[in-house]
């Protein structure tokens, strides 16, 4: 009788698939980690985005009030008629209404209207020497930054006036009373710039304060006594307790 040897067992590639198996989960962890951080790359990049984006926006409202003060010291008690001081209303889609215009305060009369955005940039070649160079606390002090400086090159502001609707005429202020809105913008390589948008209400008074201590911040005259006026001289160092 002749005893035949069993039959070997064929491989049915089973590791193979189990490598295959982990080379995926390793491979969809990697992919997934990536995504993760490039979401939170882009949350600080549009955090900081706004940050720059509302900053010019509060630096064009000081800039606007400053313009609006001047302005109306020009015009002085007179009804201030927008279009005569600082030209036609802007067009911009979204930007006032034929019943409430809006117009460019900054920059001056007379900039051209293609671009009435202004630049909010630092660049390096507005640093001093001193600027560029590190710190006495730094690792390197007094090292030169020859390169990567964080210069900024895309943010912009623009600042609109209109009046606040006291029922005259559309385009005029008699109340010397108008709001100032200030959008600030920062340009993205990639997408939509980031905006930001303040606005505040300025009233413009020229009141006649007078400062002074002692006796005539209470009522007397110019001789230094109340009697002269009628008025009972102020008791000092005496308290009523209830």
């Amino acid at each position: 009788m002749v005893r035949r040897p069993p039959p070997r067992r064929q491989s049915r590639g089973f590791t193979l698939l189990l490598a295959l198996g982990v080379v995926a989960v390793v491979t969809m962890a990697v992919l997934l980690s990536l995504n993760v951080v490039g979401r939170e790359a882009d949350t600080q990049a549009d955090s900081r985005r706004q940050k720059q984006a509302f900053f010019a926006a509060e630096a064009g409202l000081a800039e606007g009030r400053e313009a609006v003060r001047l302005l109306m010291d020009k015009v002085g008690p007179n009804t201030l008629v927008f279009q005569d001081e600082l030209g036609a209303a802007v067009t911009d889609p979204g930007l006032g209404s034929a019943a409430d215009p809006w117009y460019d305060i900054l920059p001056t009369p007379g900039a051209p209207s293609t671009d009435r955005w202004n630049l909010y940039q630092l660049t390096t070649s507005q640093l001093e020497a001193e600027e560029k160079r590190a710190g006495p606390l730094a690792e390197t002090p007094n090292q030169v930054y020859t390169s990567d400086y964080p210069e900024q090159t895309r943010v912009r502001y623009r600042v609109f006036v209109h009046n606040d609707k006291d029922g005259a005429v559309p385009g005029a202020d008699s109340n010397h009373q108008v709001w100032l809105v200030s959008v600030g913008e920062v340009l993205s390589p990639n997408g939509r710039p980031t905006r930001a948008v303040v606005q505040t209400l300025v009233v413009h008074s020229q009141p006649t304060t007078e400062f002074t201590a002692g006796c005539p911040a209470r009522g007397c005259t110019g001789g230094m006594t109340f009697e002269s006026k009628g008025i009972n001289a102020p008791v000092f160092g005496s308290r009523t307790t209830y």
